[in-house]
């Protein structure tokens, strides 16, 4: 496991794997921009931050973070009860109240890679447009 994945270790649930998608793409040495998402491995105080936070706002769920979209509480998770070593990628509304929090999902890391690329191309075009 890489570094950046490693800071992951002491919150991972048993039988939990990372998708080997996931560990190639954090392993890079620079990270593809994909603002306005942003992944929490960059540092380990926010891994650890919203891996707590996530347990605490909803202790009934098994939620591993990686993300989020920069300037709100939208997060994307690991359903860390998977154990087939390609979860899927939950949308959370952090601090919703537990039963309201869920936005969805993606079958895997692959097609959120894919659909947050997507978006980060689109933020940016209508952030350039603004500033004609």
């Amino acid at each position: 496991m890489t570094d950046r994945a490693m800071m992951y270790q002491k919150y991972l649930y048993s039988g939990f794997s990372f998708p080997d998608s996931f560990i190639n793409y954090v392993s890079q040495s620079e990270l593809e921009d994909i603002e306005p998402w942003w992944l929490f491995c960059s540092s380990s105080n926010y891994v650890d931050f919203w891996c707590e936070k996530v347990r605490e706002l909803y202790p009934e769920r098994k939620l591993i973070p990686f993300a989020n979209w920069r300037y709100s509480d939208d997060i994307v998770c690991f359903d860390g009860e998977d154990t087939s070593g390609n979860p899927k990628v939950y949308y959370v509304h952090a601090f919703a109240s537990s039963g309201w929090e869920d936005r969805g999902y993606t079958d895997d890391f692959t097609e959120w890679l894919k659909i947050a690329s997507l978006e980060s191309a689109r933020n940016k075009e209508e952030r350039a447009e603004d500033d004609v």
